[in-house]
């Protein structure tokens, strides 16, 4: 819009100035005229005189004309030169209202990402007192729970299981835990893995009997002592 009008003006003033030019052409041809009528005057030359007047005045007629584009070109200057400075003011408040727009985008922007935030922690907290709560309830479940039926932890089973594999040693420490302990989860436990010992007892003793029974006597010696020897490379206290 600014180079639009900053062209109006500068074309208004090419127009100025050429009417300009166009005047003061006028008045030195009438000067001119004038001059050659004058002479043609005192020379008696009464028609060449009044022709030339006539050429005066339409000179004079054409330096009014210019003279009037001049004032007309004049005026079309100080129009553009009110529509720059209105074209300006108005480029100047679409700016501050651009401003304005943008400030208030911002304003907008940062208040969503503070109630975002909001909402977010507010959402971690509650999650946090629920996580806590269920830890609570846990421990009070857990507190409420009678001392035969407490939970046992992974650990314990895990050391535990370890004590009952020791060879012959390990028997022992399932036997008396499948007897001694007060609670009744690590005594599941330890009863779990002394009905596995008796259940390859057993199993043993069948396939003993069976292969007594099918195996010719020369070889039963040499089948126990491997099996033994198995039984003892597995961790079995036999």
């Amino acid at each position: 819009m600014s180079d639009e009008v900053n062209k109006e003006v500068k074309e208004a003033e090419e127009k100025a100035k050429a009417a300009e030019a166009a005047a003061e052409e006028a008045r030195k041809e009438a000067d001119r005229i004038a001059r050659k009528a004058r002479e043609a005057a005192e020379s008696k030359k009464a028609e060449e005189a009044e022709k030339q007047a006539e050429e005066a005045k339409k000179a004079a007629e054409d330096a009014k004309k210019a003279e009037e584009a001049k004032k007309a070109a004049e005026e079309e200057a100080k129009k553009a030169e009110e529509a720059k400075k209105a074209a300006a003011a108005k480029e100047a408040e679409v700016k501050k209202k651009a401003e304005e727009d943008a400030a208030k985008a911002a304003a907008a922007a940062s208040a969503a990402a503070a109630e975002a935030a909001r909402k977010q922690q507010e959402a971690a907290a509650a999650k946090a007192a629920k996580q806590n709560e269920k830890i609570e309830r846990a421990k009070a479940l857990k507190a409420s729970c009678p001392p035969e039926y407490k939970p046992v932890g992974t650990s314990t089973f895990f050391w535990t299981g370890i004590l009952c594999w020791l060879p012959v040693l390990g028997l022992i420490i399932t036997l008396i835990l499948s007897i001694a302990p007060r609670n009744r989860n690590l005594k599941s436990f330890a009863r779990s893995k002394l009905a596995y010992y008796i259940i390859m007892l057993i199993s043993c003793l069948i396939i003993i009997l069976v292969a007594g029974a099918v195996i010719p006597a020369d070889n039963q010696v040499e089948i126990g002592n491997a099996l033994l020897k198995i039984c003892r490379a597995l961790g079995m206290n036999v």
